[in-house]
């Protein structure tokens, strides 16, 4: 009975400090400046042929390399087949990373008939790795990149799907809200909030965060920190990056639940075992979209075998791409 009761007060205990930290957050919150809305909004100029699509992409390779700060592997890329197909595809990659975190996955749909396209989100990709590039990061910046990315693969495929890692999903959440011209968009465990508070209290987080100076660098790895190897990307990341990504995210929930998605379908897939994003954020989009009459499917990877937050790179710790792979290719290449 003492084992008991003891176990009982320690949960009692644990319960009022979770309970005291939501609160500090919030009131903490309240002496932040209010969060500016983002203008969400689609101005198609869609490729009108291959070769058209193809220039496009010419030129923004062109720009990219003469910028001198990219490195050369997160350049954007594409993988084609010399024409346009039935279908193609743009993969968003996530925070920190940059377009080489698709260098299987992408080769994997050109294999199954797509043409690919992979672009290089803002701030990303730089030689100087321990940069702190991403604290100048901004929700708008990241709804920007929707519209040129759709455009140019718009020639690259009769039909096209765009999809995107936690970040990129969040880009990709924005492209079905707004995009009639999308056959699929398919967000990948987005960033709508942290794994950890309430999807509730994301607002507050957000303020928070956003009003936080000075900003905080957040590394991958606190004991190796600017050592930390990956195959590609940063080691670390700005909390108010984070910030306006949850920023765009709220934009995106308020927009699905004001008006039905555009894309002609939607597929959000997450991960029971993901540490890093809200669950529940992810459902009430999800759940917005179906409220609008959205074609909304949703798939979540089992607890276990454990997954990281990260199941496209090979070299994310905890990676199995045997098993996320092909289970990525079947739900986007099959639905709707």
């Amino acid at each position: 009975m003492r084992i008991l009761r003891f176990i009982g007060y320690t949960v009692l205990v644990v319960l009022a400090l979770v309970l005291a930290a939501y609160l500090a957050i919030y009131l903490w919150s309240l002496t932040m400046p209010e969060i500016q809305p983002v203008a969400l909004g689609a101005s198609p100029d869609p490729a009108r042929s291959y070769d058209e699509a193809m220039a496009r992409f010419d030129a923004l390779l062109a720009e990219e390399r003469a910028r001198g700060d990219i490195d050369e592997i997160c350049l954007p890329y594409v993988l084609t087949h010399g024409a346009k197909t039935e279908r193609a595809i743009i993969l968003f990659h996530g925070l920190t990373a940059c377009p080489f975190q698709y260098h299987e996955l992408a080769q994997l749909f050109y294999e199954d008939g797509y043409n690919v396209f992979v672009p290089r989100l803002p701030r990303h990709g730089y030689v100087d790795r321990t940069s702190n590039a991403l604290a100048e990061l901004s929700a708008e910046e990241l709804a920007a990149m929707m519209d040129p990315t759709a455009d140019l693969a718009a020639g690259l495929g009769e039909e096209v799907t765009m999809a995107g890692l936690s970040l990129g999903g969040n880009v990709a959440a924005a492209g079905a809200q707004l995009r009639s011209d999308l056959r699929l968009a398919a967000p990948m465990s987005p960033a709508l909030g942290f794994r950890f508070t309430p999807n509730l209290l994301t607002p507050a987080l957000t303020r928070l965060i956003l009003g936080l100076s000075p900003d905080i660098y957040v590394w991958w790895d606190p004991i190796n920190r600017e050592n930390f190897q990956a195959e590609s990307g940063y080691p670390g990341f700005s909390l108010r990056a984070l910030g306006e990504i949850y920023r765009l995210g709220l934009a995106v929930q308020a927009l699905a639940d004001a008006q039905p998605p555009a894309s002609q379908a939607q597929l959000i897939i997450s991960n029971w075992g993901d540490p890093a994003v809200n669950l529940g954020a992810i459902d009430a989009l999800s759940g917005a979209w179906r409220k609008q009459d959205g074609t909304v499917a949703t798939y979540r990877f089992a607890l276990l075998p454990w997954l990281p937050h990260d199941f496209i790179s090979t070299d994310a710790v905890g990676a199995n791409t045997d098993l996320t792979y092909p289970r990525l290719i079947e739900l986007i290449t099959t639905y709707p």
